[in-house]
């Protein structure tokens, strides 16, 4: 267990493997490797590599870039945000986060990518970018998952590390902790919350003793805003005030139908919300935008012609306002979730390949007005998702 420290306060890791023990599931943004798959520690970035290289970004980048520390985490890793310009009305603003589940990494290797195309490139299409839109970047959000160990090895994990302290919320020391708290309900020891459901739709909601009946809380309602990484990746929300929403996720792995046993590489969603849901009514036009950004990223990986970038899927429907994508998305932020492929050793520089071109496209698209002439419609025309492929690896019981 780690003690909180001061905030530039980083561990360096002890070099291994990663062995992640996740049952297959179904449920949104999860799972990342399943049981016996391995990943070498050496192909990710730790946070004290993170830090080295943002600000080594930096250094080069000529002023186009800045690095700040938004935030820190119960154990007292510090939170960056990149920023390419400030909240400028006048520009399209697009907020992208990376790994709130730390089982899921490859979010953080493509935001470093793309960090370094945005900071240092004097392409024409990149410059029209930095010219057209404001780009704010949280390339890891869920540091204590990512580096939580098990006896010295870094092992990886779904959620953070932090107790349920209803003291702190001026509630009674017997109050229900929110659904999502991996620990009191037996799923984690040490116990630590799924970051991805502490988002709220109302972005000025504090528990306290006046709503503490809504606890413990339901999967298709909101959160509580009870972890520094919801309420620090909400503070970023308020202050960019985005018009896109980017957010980088794993899950398992997908053949492309019954018939076709190819494996599908990504899915992408646009709709995390029931549309007409009275409690929480998303904007149709908010809608309609997300899907004319997840069709365009669509269009232009399957431009590409026959390749693994083409395999793609529409994640299944959900209804989900306590996640990042749902709250922002009632807030007026056009959203895209990329659900990468399970990582594996032998595919993770393709499975980030795919997601730094779909973010590049993406921000082009923004920048030369080419996304807003897609049809929403586009979207619906997506393959559903595919069966599911289980755990070669599991053990029968």
């Amino acid at each position: 267990m780690y003690r909180k420290t001061i905030i530039m306060a980083l561990v360096t890791f002890l070099l291994g493997v990663i062995q992640i023990h996740a049952a297959p599931q179904s449920i949104p943004n999860g799972p990342w490797v399943q049981d016996q798959q391995t990943v070498k520690l050496e192909a990710l970035t730790s946070m004290e590599e993170l830090q080295k290289k943002l600000f080594d970004i930096y250094a080069r980048s000529k002023g186009r870039m800045q690095v700040e520390i938004a935030g820190e985490t119960t154990l007292g890793y510090p939170l960056y945000l990149v920023k390419f310009g400030e909240a400028d009305p006048e520009k399209i603003k697009v907020l992208i986060e990376g790994q709130i589940h730390g089982n899921e990494p490859l979010g953080v290797e493509a935001c470093i990518e793309l960090i370094k195309q945005l900071a240092s490139s004097s392409n024409p299409e990149i410059k029209m970018i930095r010219e057209k839109l404001t780009i704010w970047i949280v390339p890891r959000v869920n540091p204590e998952g990512a580096t939580y160990e098990e006896d010295g090895e870094l092992v990886q994990r779904r959620t953070n590390e932090q107790d349920w302290t209803p003291s702190e919320w001026g509630l009674p020391e017997d109050a229900p902790a929110p659904w999502y708290q991996y620990g009191q309900y037996g799923w984690y020891d040490p116990p630590g919350y799924d970051i991805n459901r502490d988002s709220n739709p109302d972005l000025d909601f504090e528990l306290g003793p006046a709503n503490a009946d809504l606890l413990p809380g339901t999967s298709d309602m909101p959160g509580f805003f009870v972890t520094p990484e919801g309420r620090t990746i909400r503070d970023i929300f308020k202050e960019l005030w985005p018009d896109v929403f980017i957010d980088l996720h794993h899950r398992g792995t997908n053949l492309m139908s019954e018939e076709d046993i190819g494996m599908c590489t990504l899915q992408i969603l646009a709709q995390v919300v029931d549309l007409g849901r009275p409690d929480y009514p998303l904007d149709p036009a908010v809608l309609d935008f997300s899907k004319q950004i997840n069709a365009y990223v669509y269009s232009k990986l399957n431009e590409m012609g026959n390749s693994p970038f083409t395999n793609i899927q529409r994640y299944p429907d959900v209804n989900l306002p306590g996640t990042t994508l749902g709250a922002f998305s009632l807030n007026d932020s056009a959203i895209m979730l990329y659900e990468v492929r399970t990582a594996k050793q032998k595919s993770n520089g393709m499975l980030t390949k795919q997601v730094i071109f779909g973010l590049m496209e993406t921000l082009k698209g923004l920048a030369d007005g080419s996304i807003f002439d897609v049809d929403p419609a586009d979207y619906d025309e997506i393959l559903p998702a595919g069966p599911r492929i289980g755990n070669p690896h599991a053990i029968a019981e």
